[in-house]
């Protein structure tokens, strides 16, 4: 499996930044760089031997949830948050289901960004709406 580094995700937030407009602040755009850190770190991680994320989606909700939930950057948390699990479910071999649609994915990244839907939620979701390339 295939995992997301540090860089990459900042170049995902400062690509966001420049296509759909917003502020990005020099040089990476932290907010709370040490919740990317613990993103990078808890991704893989294991618990009694057992992995916590065991399979792509509940990666790919984990990269969602954690970027947009725990304000990583200073700006553009949500579009980072669904880029970064949309590449990641890509280099994976996986993609979200073509029969979800622009506007249900926006309400879905905005309802994980008020808080109305929890990790746990965000997991089944992408576990419901992905599909194998």
């Amino acid at each position: 499996m295939y995992y997301l580094n540090k860089r990459l995700i900042v170049e995902f937030n400062k690509e966001t930044i420049d296509v759909h407009g917003g502020n990005f602040n020099p040089p990476h755009n932290f907010l709370h760089e040490e919740n990317l850190d613990y993103l990078i770190e808890v991704i893989n991680s294991e618990f009694y031997g057992q992995q916590m994320y065991p399979t792509v989606t509940d990666k790919a909700a984990v990269y969602c949830y954690n970027i947009i939930c725990n304000h990583i950057f200073s700006d553009g948390n949500k579009r980072t948050g669904l880029l970064a699990s949309l590449n990641f479910l890509n280099i994976n071999g996986f993609d979200i289901s073509q029969d979800v649609s622009n506007d249900t994915m926006t309400n879905f990244i905005m309802a994980v960004a008020s808080g109305e839907i929890s990790l746990d939620d965000c997991r089944i979701w992408f576990k419901e709406n992905t599909v194998a390339l």
